[in-house]
């Protein structure tokens, strides 16, 4: 509730009583609920109306409506091969039992009960390679080709005679001064 404790409340409730009155205290008050409801309600109608617009509502129906029969199909397995002690422990019920006492599966007698054909150890045709439909130019990237250098740029296109631009002779770059180090400063 906001982070206010029952001494805040106390306090809170001390300096109602002081500033309002004791004749409109329980006037003030009832509005107040009704200021808070208002303001709780508004808040669920706005949560419903986002859960709404984003889907949140049919992912939760759709989820419910996977999990709860695989969770009653569960219970109903646990029932029919277990059976519960009075000491609340569970132990198998025998209900289907392997016709080998010394076989602990009894995964063959399940496959005569629903009506599934025994059959050996399954064995796998070996895979065939997948034709693709595409050429194998589109499947596999090209090889790109190396890549030639920039050239300068060009130089700007031919100027009436009249107006060559002249020669701009260079000045020769003058020596550099070394530097002189930068003074330390003393601890």
């Amino acid at each position: 509730m906001l982070g206010v404790g029952w001494t805040e409340m106390l306090l809170i409730g001390v300096v109602a009583l002081i500033v309002i009155g004791p004749k409109d205290l329980p006037v003030v008050m009832n509005r107040l609920g009704k200021v808070v409801a208002s303001i709780r309600r508004m808040g669920g109608e706005f949560q419903r109306e986002i859960n709404k617009s984003t889907g949140l509502d049919t992912v939760t129906d759709l989820r419910r409506s996977i999990t709860e029969p695989l969770k009653k199909t569960a219970a109903e397995i646990t029932r029919e091969f277990n059976k519960t002690t009075p000491s609340g422990a569970v132990v198998p019920s025998g209900a289907i039992t392997p016709k080998d006492p010394k076989a602990e599966s009894v995964v063959e007698e399940i496959k005569t009960l629903v009506g599934v054909p025994m059959s050996g150890p399954v064995t796998r045709a070996p895979a065939k390679p997948v034709e693709s439909p595409a050429p194998i130019e589109a499947i596999a990237p090209a090889a790109k080709p190396a890549r030639k250098p920039r050239a300068k740029a060009a130089a700007p296109a031919a100027t009436p005679v009249a107006e060559a631009p002249k020669p701009v002779a260079k000045r020769p770059a003058a020596p550099r001064k070394p530097r002189a180090p930068k003074p330390k400063a003393e601890a």
